[in-house]
């Protein structure tokens, strides 16, 4: 039993010492070097090599704590039920009275308990080891994953702010066009021609620009009125005498929406809408109201 426990800790140890590399970045060297090593670790290559390598730690530590447990498990059992029937004598004059054979049996079950709480309590050194590896795999993990989310956020952030300059840059360039556009009529000298061209220009202008500098605004306030207006509409479509318009609402209430199904349009909307204003015109009511306005 101590040869194989051995080889089962120097095996263990060996295995250990394959995850340390990473885990524990050299510590000789000056503060920088280290903090580059560590550096070093939350960043990941386009094989995501990093992130594998963590997967596999995490995995292998799991798998060593259940084997090192259920070593544990294993000796307890063994111990219950080979070595404390022959440890465990409470009359101290059979004890003296035991043969050679029994003797011997103490001997070695007192060897093999030692033995065996002296690898017990290895094994427990070696499971606080693996424990707080995990805790530092997991915390390299999480460091990698927010580490690459920030580095996405910025990206796109970029890219949105080299966007958003270009679309400015177009329409900026646009009321310019127009006016250009127009220095092409023939009579543009004429006095008739030139003030309204100038007021024209202005005003296509400043009604751009507005409109630019103040885009986030009116599409927020352009959203909220039509989301609140279809949301009335889509609570309708559920009491709506046509069966098709109660199974079309059902396309605008699934949530959380699913990429792999088509998307809907939002004309159909607009569709309804319609729909209703010529269905209240078309009814008894709606041509009794028509008439009342057109007699007064």
């Amino acid at each position: 039993m101590a040869d194989r426990g051995t080889w089962k800790k120097r095996k263990i140890g060996t295995l250990y010492g394959r995850t340390s590399p990473f885990t524990e970045p050299d510590s000789r060297g000056h503060d920088g070097r280290r903090q580059d090593a560590y550096t070093r670790l939350i960043l990941d290559d386009d094989k995501l090599s990093r992130s594998r390598l963590y997967f596999w730690t995490l995995s292998c530590l799991n798998e060593f704590i259940a084997s090192l447990d259920d070593t544990q498990k294993q000796w307890t059992l063994f111990r219950e039920a080979r070595i404390d029937p022959i440890w465990n004598i409470d009359d101290e004059k059979e004890t003296k009275d035991q043969d050679g054979d029994q003797k011997l049996k103490l001997l070695r079950a007192c060897e093999l308990l030692q033995e065996g709480e002296h690898l017990r309590q290895s094994f427990e050194d070696i499971l606080a080891e693996f424990r707080a590896k995990v805790g530092v795999v997991q915390t390299l993990r999480d460091g990698l994953f927010n580490a690459s989310a920030l580095i996405e956020s910025r990206s796109s952030t970029r890219l949105g702010q080299n966007v958003q300059l270009l679309t400015y840059i177009s329409i900026f360039y646009l009321p310019l066009g127009f006016c250009a556009a127009l220095w092409a009529v023939p009579n543009i000298d004429d006095h008739k021609t030139r003030i309204p061209f100038a007021i024209t220009t202005s005003l296509v202008c400043i009604i751009t620009f507005t409109v630019v500098f103040n885009l986030n605004n009116i599409a927020n306030a352009l959203g909220k009125t039509y989301f609140n207006r279809r949301q009335r509409l889509v609570e309708e479509m559920k009491d709506d005498p046509n069966s098709e318009w109660y199974e079309r609402r059902q396309w605008f209430e699934e949530f959380p929406p699913n990429s792999d199904r088509k998307t809907h349009s939002e004309w159909w909307i607009v569709r309804y809408q319609f729909s209703k204003w010529f269905r209240r015109r078309k009814s008894p009511e709606g041509e009794k109201k028509m008439g009342e306005g057109d007699q007064s």
